[in-house]
């Protein structure tokens, strides 16, 4: 079993940061993430991850209004840990391939090999007003944008310097992007950074599988959770992977408490603190791409006028129509479910005692539902540090978790540390890899 961390400052559920517990006097709050990444190592996980959106959040009662660069962030984290590996988000909407894989290699090269990357396609009008576009670009461009700049990554790493062989040039002409470029560092001693993926749609689902050596999944019920992991593996498969390389990690948000009334009190005071309706109103009109607010919050969802045809967050989007019409939902119900922080939506709550949530956890990963979990915690420090002195031993001794780490990179925590960055990659057209015209030879760069 593989664990990782959600890293925030307060934790994700909505109502962490007006909790008492809180310590609100520090923005930002470094020393929360270094405490909580610290507990995960002396929990001995295998990565914490760093959520990342390139957009300014001005909603009233956001608790992330702020953020820290991810790359930065990582490399400060690595200071102070050893083991432990950090996943770093970055777009694939408003980055450039040949400047991600150099500050990814150079991040990697600082950190000994604990450096991950989490693609995403970014989406939404705001975004893509930071950068100087009108408009985001359309769903399945997104995605195909996102698939031929990871494409290109992993194309400067396989070239890049090592110990015996100079960096190859290598010569993209794509629709999206024309890289004809050696990169200047090189590779990791330890090897590439581990690739992340949180594809849910159909085209998210393909990109993760081709590309991932591990995904963070939603998975609301054990059976939607299965449906997932058994799609990532078939389509890993088609790709001619290992489905055994690409690790799956269920979000779960764990409520833990002496007793199970305990949990249940935590996870009633932190809902009592989430955001006003207006507000989770508005978030959910955002998802769903319909103004919400001008219906009675008491009443259903407008099914009917919903659009049919979506731009953007398309999968959270069937998820709450669906639940909507399965559960019999208000729009202030399933408003309120969309904005706590995904601990109602995309990932599974666990409430009670450690050793309930130990057996929910064991029953959902013999169950073929995950390779891990990735821990979104409901509220932070609190619920890391009960993780990890009250579940993580349980999974212990019942054989579902390490006792040690066996090595000191991401790659080796997942059992990845023997791939050759050079070796054949079926996914990628090597061709490219190549000077034009010379198909035999490989052009050396000194």
């Amino acid at each position: 079993m593989h664990l990782s961390v959600n890293l925030s400052e307060y934790g994700r559920h909505s109502g962490a940061w007006r909790h008492p517990e809180s310590d609100l006097t520090g923005i930002p709050n470094t020393a929360a993430y270094v405490h909580t990444v610290q507990a995960a190592e002396r929990g001995l996980f295998d990565q914490a991850f760093i959520a990342d959106t390139p957009v300014h959040n001005w909603g009233r009662s956001s608790s992330t209004s702020t953020r820290l660069d991810p790359l930065e962030l990582a490399s400060a984290l690595a200071a102070c840990t050893s083991s432990i590996a950090i996943i770093a988000t970055l777009s694939t909407s408003y980055n450039e391939p040949f400047d991600v894989a150099r500050r990814a290699a150079s991040t990697a090269s600082i950190m000994g090999g604990r450096l991950g990357i989490n693609y995403v396609a970014s989406s939404g009008d705001a975004t893509a007003r930071n950068f100087g576009r009108a408009a985001q670009l359309p769903h399945d461009e997104r995605y195909e944008r996102s698939n031929e700049f990871i494409e290109v990554v992993t194309k400067l790493w396989a070239a890049a310097a090592t110990p015996e062989l100079a960096a190859e040039r290598i010569r993209h002409h794509g629709k999206h992007f024309d890289v004809d470029a050696a990169l200047d560092v090189a590779q990791p001693p330890a090897g590439r950074p581990v690739i992340v993926q949180a594809g849910s749609s159909s085209e998210g689902r393909d990109l993760a599988a081709r590309w991932a050596d591990a995904i963070y999944a939603g998975g609301s019920t054990l059976e939607r959770a299965q449906e997932y992991y058994d799609d990532i593996k078939r389509r890993a498969a088609a790709y001619g992977r290992d489905p055994d390389s690409v690790k799956v990690l269920l979000g779960i948000a764990p409520f833990l408490g002496e007793t199970e009334a305990e949990a249940r009190a935590l996870q009633t005071a932190l809902d009592d603190n989430h955001a006003e309706g207006a507000d989770v109103i508005a978030h959910l009109s955002g998802l769903l791409e319909h103004d919400l607010t001008v219906y009675d919050p008491d009443g259903p969802l407008p099914f009917d006028l919903l659009p049919t045809v979506r731009t953007a967050s398309i999968s959270q989007a069937s998820l709450f129509t669906r639940m909507a019409r399965e559960e019999g939902l208000t729009i202030a119900e399933v408003a309120y479910r969309s904005y706590v922080g995904g601990l109602a939506n995309m990932q599974f709550v666990a409430t009670g005692t450690a050793v309930q949530v130990a057996d929910t956890m064991e029953t959902w990963f013999r169950a073929g539902a995950c390779d891990g979990y990735s821990l979104v915690a409901p509220i932070l420090p609190r619920t890391i540090d009960d993780f990890v002195d009250s579940v993580v031993p349980i999974l212990q001794e019942r054989g579902l978790f390490r006792t040690a780490y066996e090595g000191s990179t991401i790659l080796s925590h997942f059992g990845l540390d023997s791939i050759d960055p050079r070796a054949a990659d079926p996914r990628i057209d090597r061709t490219g890899a190549l000077p034009t015209g010379a198909q035999q030879t490989e052009e050396r760069v000194a």
